[in-house]
């Protein structure tokens, strides 16, 4: 099965693990497979301007450690679900429905996003189509296509 086929195969309903040492074996090994591609993801969106290979894997792994923090009961269903929508998103940068800037605000320097270092301080935008935009109700500036159009 070639690549093509991979990346267009529908996917299947979540795999639950049938307990916790099994979900987080799945998830080293998620991690390890993650680790793999960072070498061509890097070369497919040409950051290695903005950054190096260590440091695009330790940003993933600070990922990893921030979801840790689910514990209790229904942990071992949470991680799988958690693998599964990581794996989603794996095929769709290997898809390239990604673009360069989304990896980049998301996992090379997710502090660094302007807009929610503003809301993070209280800042209100600039002008009323923005914050208008930004809320969520405003989606074409001035109304959008003009009635004579």
């Amino acid at each position: 099965m070639g690549q093509s086929e991979v990346l267009s195969a529908p996917a299947g309903a979540p795999v639950f693990s049938a307990s916790l040492a099994e979900a987080k074996a799945r998830a080293r090994q998620f991690y390890r497979e993650l680790c793999r591609e960072v070498p061509w993801v890097m070369r497919t969106y040409w950051l290695e301007e903005v950054t190096t290979p260590a440091k695009f894997r330790a940003q993933l792994a600070n990922e990893f450690r921030r979801r840790v923090l689910y514990t209790g009961p229904h942990t071992t269903p949470v991680i799988d679900v958690m693998l599964f929508k990581a794996n989603q998103e794996m095929v769709t940068v290997a898809a390239h429905h990604f673009q360069r800037h989304h990896l980049i605000t998301k996992y090379v320097a997710p502090e660094s996003n302007v807009i929610d270092k503003a809301r993070a301080r209280g800042e209100k935008p600039k002008s009323a189509f923005l914050s208008a935009f930004l809320g969520g109700k405003a989606t074409e500036p001035n109304g959008g296509i003009p009635k004579d159009f």
